[in-house]
C-alpha cells in the first residue's frame, strides 16, 4: 500500500501563480487547473516594469510584483 496521496496544482494569488492540493480535492466549480506553459510564460518582475516604463506609468516604490502587474494590466 502506497502512503502518497495524488496531488494537482490549481492557480492561486502568490508568488507561484499556483498551490498544491489533494487531487481529491480539486473541484472544478471552485479551483481552476494551473497550466505550467502558462506559468512558464509569466513576465519577471524587471519586464513588467520595462513595460510601464514605456507605457510612462509610474512605478510606486516597494510594489511587489503583482501590484506591478495590475497596473499594466489595468493600462492594456
Amino acid at each position: 500500500m502506497s502512503n502518497t496521496c495524488p496531488t494537482v496544482k490549481v492557480k492561486a494569488d502568490n508568488e507561484h501563480g499556483f498551490m498544491v492540493i489533494n487531487e481529491s480535492d480539486f473541484d472544478a466549480k471552485t479551483h481552476e487547473a494551473f497550466d505550467a506553459d502558462e506559468g512558464a510564460k509569466k513576465a519577471t518582475v524587471a519586464e513588467i516594469k520595462d513595460a510601464l516604463t514605456a507605457k510612462g506609468i509610474a512605478i510606486p516604490e516597494g510594489a511587489k510584483k503583482a501590484e506591478l502587474q495590475a497596473l499594466l494590466d489595468a493600462a492594456e
